[in-house]
C-alpha cells in the first residue's frame, strides 16, 4: 500500500537540504513534526502555505507528495512529487520517493526508469543505486540489478566503515563493530548494510525481538538485498524456524548466486535441518566461488562428520587449518572426533598457535581443549588435566554461569509446577493425537545420543537433534525480553488449558520439518529437563527419558567437552557441582508430582545390559520391541552431537570409569557434588 513505503514511516529526517526558492525552514520543521505526530491534515496545511510563497521549493512539494500519499490520494502525490523531480533532479530523497509511490501504484516499470534515470545524473548515489538495483529484480533483470548492486556498494560513502565493522566482528571485537553500525546508522538510518550488522549483533546478544525489528526496517528500504535474507535467516534459525530458515536462505541464492556467502547460509540453513547432503552441497558451491573460506571448510568437515564420512571430514578440518593454522575449533573438530589420534607435529603446531599474542581468545580455548584430548590419548593426564583446565579458564571469562539465579529458578519451578498445578492443567483441551514426542533429558554427556539412536533406529521413531524450541518458549515469557510480569514460571499460573494446547500445537507445527509424519520423535535437548512441567501441560502425550550417568564420569566428561554454547556451567567444578544437584533436585520432584511419569536410564546399567534396558525403554514409549534397537550402530542417520563417532560403534564398557585415570584431580568436583555422589542412582 501507499503507506508502506519507508518516506512515509519516519523518513522525513532524511530531508536532503535542497530548496529552489528558500521556502521557510520553520514551515518544513512544522510540518515534519506533524507528520511525525500523526496529523497529516495540518502538515499538509502547513506545506501548501510554504508553496504559495514558494511553488520551487522542492522539499516541500516532495513533502506535499508524500502527504497526499499516506492520505491516500496517490493522483496528486505523484504529480507533486514529480514537480519535485523537476524542479530538482538531483535532489535524490523526491526521485526514491517518486519511484517508491509508483511502485506502490503498481506501476513498477515507470519506476525503474525513474531511478535509471537519476543514476544517469548522479551515478555515485548509493541508495538510488540501491533502489534501482531493487526496481531491476522487481521486473524480472536480475544481471542488471545486480551490477546496480555491486555500483551501490562501491559508491557507499560507509564503505570502509562497513569493512572495519566486518573486521571487528571477524576478530570477536563485537562491541567495537556494533559501535561502527550505530555510527553509520546515526548519519544514515536507512543503511541496509548497517541494519543488517546491528540485526546480527542482536542475535549475536540473544536479542531476537531486535534483530526482527532492525530486519524489518531493512527489508522496506530494500527488499532484494541478499544479506537481509541471509540475516533472516539466521533470526529464523535461532528461532526454531527451519521452513522459514530455508524459504530466505533460498531467496537469498535466488538473488545472488554468484555469492560465496549466499550458498554458506544455505549450507547453514541444510546442515541446521538436517539436510546434510544438501549442506554438503551447498558449501561445496561456496568453496568454489571463494575457496579460501576456513570457516566454510570447517562446516563442510562438520556436514561429513553428521554423515559418517570420517575420512572426509577429517580431510576438511585440515584443509581449515591449511588456511588458518590458528582456527581453534578446527582443532578441536579433529579432537571431538573422539578416534583421532593427533601426530607429534600436530601437537607442535597447536603449542605454537598457544604462543601467538594475536589469537582469539575463543580460538585459545579450543586450542587448549585440543591439546587436552592430545595429551589424555598419551596418557599423559596430568598435562591433559592442565590444558582441560586452562581451556575451561579462558572460555569461562567470556561466558558466565550464574549459579544463585539457576538454583533460584530450580525453586521457583518446584513452587509453581505443583502436582495439583499440573492435574487442574495437563490435558485440558489439548489434542491426545500423534506424534508423540520423545524427549530425552539430563546433563550433557550422559548418554542421551545413545538413547537417541536406539529410539531412532525403531521404524516409529524419528530422530532429530537437540531442539531449541522449548527453551525459546521460556525465553519470550522472560520479562527481560520485552514479555509483562511476572515472567516464567509464575505466568503459567494465569494460562489456560487452551493456552497450553495452542502452545504444544505451535510446536508440532514448527518442528515438523524435523519430525514429518512419524509417529513418534525425539528431542534431545539436554537442558529440557528444567521444563518437564509446561512440556507435560503442552504436549499431554509426551514421553520423558531421564539419561543418568555417575556424576564424577558425567561431570568430567562435561568439563573436557568444548560445548559451542548453552553449557556454561562447565567451565568450573563449583557451578558443575552445583547444576548436578539442582538437576537431580528438579528431576525428583517431577518423579513426586508426575509419578511414573519420567524413565530413568542409567548409563553404566545400559551399557552392561542394552537389551533389558532397551526393552524397558520401548515398553515405557509404547513401542512394540525391534530388533533393529540392539543394530543402532548400523543405523544411516544424522548425528550431530559429540558423541556421533561412538554411536555408530557397539556399546563399549571402558566409558564407565574413564574418569577415574583423572580422580587425583577431582577432589574439588567431589566436594562440590557433595551428597549428589551418594544418591545420584537413587
Amino acid at each position: 500500500s501507499l503507506t508502506q513505503c519507508p518516506a512515509l514511516q519516519g523518513g522525513f529526517a532524511l530531508m536532503n537540504p535542497v530548496s529552489a526558492q528558500g521556502a521557510s525552514r520553520a514551515d518544513l520543521d512544522a510540518a515534519v513534526r506533524l507528520l511525525r505526530e500523526g496529523d497529516p491534515q495540518r502538515a499538509e496545511q502547513t506545506l501548501r502555505r510554504a508553496l504559495r510563497t514558494n511553488p520551487g521549493d522542492a522539499q516541500a512539494r516532495r513533502l506535499l507528495g508524500l502527504v497526499r500519499a499516506r492520505l491516500g490520494d496517490a493522483a496528486e502525490a505523484l504529480a507533486h512529487l514529480e514537480r519535485a523531480v523537476r524542479d530538482a533532479p538531483h535532489f535524490e530523497a523526491a526521485s526514491l520517493d517518486l519511484a517508491r509511490v509508483l511502485t506502490s501504484a503498481g506501476r513498477q516499470a515507470e519506476a525503474e526508469a525513474v531511478l535509471a534515470a537519476f543514476c544517469r545524473r548522479e551515478p555515485a548515489a548509493a541508495a538510488a543505486l540501491q533502489a534501482w538495483a531493487d526496481a531491476l529484480f522487481a521486473n524480472g533483470k536480475a544481471e542488471a540489478a545486480r551490477l546496480a548492486q555491486r555500483r551501490a556498494v562501491e559508491a557507499d560513502a560507509h564503505f570502509h566503515d562497513m569493512r572495519r565493522a566486518v573486521q571487528a566482528s571477524a576478530a570477536g571485537r563485537l562491541q567495537d563493530a556494533e559501535a561502527i553500525y550505530r555510527g553509520i546508522l546515526k548519519s544514515n538510518p536507512n543503511h541496509v548494510y548497517a541494519l543488517v550488522g546491528l540485526a546480527n549483533a542482536a542475535l549475536d546478544g540473544n536479542a531476537p525481538e531486535d534483530a526482527q525489528r532492525l530486519l524489518n526496517h531493512a527489508l522496506s528500504v530494500s527488499a532484494h538485498a541478499s544479506p537481509v535474507h541471509r540475516a533472516l535467516a539466521r533470526l529464523h534459525m535461532h528461532r526454531g524456524l527451519l521452513a522459514e530458515a530455508l524459504a530466505a536462505a533460498r531467496r537469498a541464492v535466488e538473488l545472488n548466486p554468484e555469492l560465496a556467502d549466499s550458498w554458506t547460509t544455505m549450507g547453514t540453513v541444510c546442515a541446521t535441518g538436517l539436510q546434510q547432503e544438501a549442506a554438503q552441497r551447498a558449501f561445496v558451491r561456496s568453496l568454489r566461488i571463494a575457496p579460501n573460506q576456513p570457516r566454510v571448510q570447517l562446516s563442510l568437515g562438520h556436514v561429513r562428520k553428521a554423515l559418517g564420512e570420517r575420512a572426509a571430514s577429517v580431510r576438511a578440518y585440515k584443509e581449515a587449518l591449511a588456511l588458518a593454522p590458528g582456527l581453534g575449533e578446527a582443532w578441536w573438530s579433529l579432537a571431538d572426533l573422539k578416534t583421532y589420534v593427533f601426530a607429534d607435529d600436530e601437537v607442535e603446531a597447536m603449542q605454537r598457535a598457544l604462543k601467538d599474542d594475536a589469537l582469539h581468545e575463543r580460538d585459545r580455548a579450543a586450542v587448549y581443549f585440543a591439546l587436552g584430548k592430545a595429551f589424555e590419548d598419551r596418557g599423559a593426564n596430568d598435562a591433559a588435566f592442565e590444558h582441560y583446565r586452562r581451556g575451561n579458564a579462558t572460555r569461562a571469562r567470556f561466558e558466565a554461569f550464574d549459579v544463585d539465579r539457576f538454583q533460584q529458578q530450580c525453586a521457583r519451578l518446584q513452587s509453581v509446577f505443583t502436582a495439583a498445578r499440573l492435574s487442574a492443567s495437563r490435558g485440558r483441551g489439548a489434542k491426545l493425537a500423534q506424534p508423540t514426542p520423545i524427549f530425552v533429558v539430563g546433563l550433557p554427556r550422559a548418554g542421551s545420543t545413545l538413547i537417541e539412536q536406539i529410539l531412532a533406529s525403531h521404524s516409529q521413531v524419528q530422530g532429530t537433534m537437540e531442539l531449541p524450541h522449548i527453551l525459546g518458549y521460556v525465553r519470550e515469557m522472560d520479562p527481560r525480553r520485552g514479555a509483562p510480569p511476572p515472567g516464567y514460571p509464575a505466568c503459567i499460573e494465569a494460562m489456560s488449558p487452551a493456552d497450553f494446547a495452542a502452545l504444544g500445537e505451535r510446536y508440532i507445527d514448527e518442528t515438523r520439518a524435523y519430525h514429518g509424519d512419524a509417529p513418534f520423535f525425539v528431542d534431545k535437548m539436554p537442558n529440557n529437563f528444567m521444563h518437564l512441567g509446561l512440556i507435560a501441560c503442552m504436549l499431554p502425550q509426551a514421553k520423558f527419558v531421564d539419561a543418568r550417568r555417575h556424576p564424577l564420569g558425567c561431570c568430567f566428561s562435561v568439563y573436557k567437552q568444548l560445548f559451542a554454547r548453552g553449557q556454561a556451567f562447565g567451565y568450573h567444578f563449583d557451578s558443575l557441582g552445583a547444576y548436578y544437584r539442582g538437576y537431580l533436585d528438579v528431576m525428583a520432584h517431577w518423579g513426586r508430582v508426575m509419578p511414573g511419569g519420567v524413565h530413568r536410564i542409567i548409563y553404566e546399567r545400559m551399557v552392561d545390559d542394552v537389551e533389558g534396558q532397551t526393552r524397558r525403554l520401548l515398553r515405557f514409549c509404547g513401542l512394540r520391541f525391534e530388533a533393529a534397537c540392539l543394530r543402532f550402530h548400523e543405523t544411516g542417520r544424522v548425528v550431530r552431537t559429540a558423541s556421533a563417532e561412538q554411536v555408530r560403534r557397539p556399546v563399549y564398557a571402558d566409558a564407565k570409569t574413564h574418569w577415574r585415570a583423572f580422580e587425583q584431580h577431582l577432589a574439588p568436583l567431589k566436594k562440590a557434588l557433595g551428597p549428589a555422589l551418594d544418591v545420584w542412582a537413587a
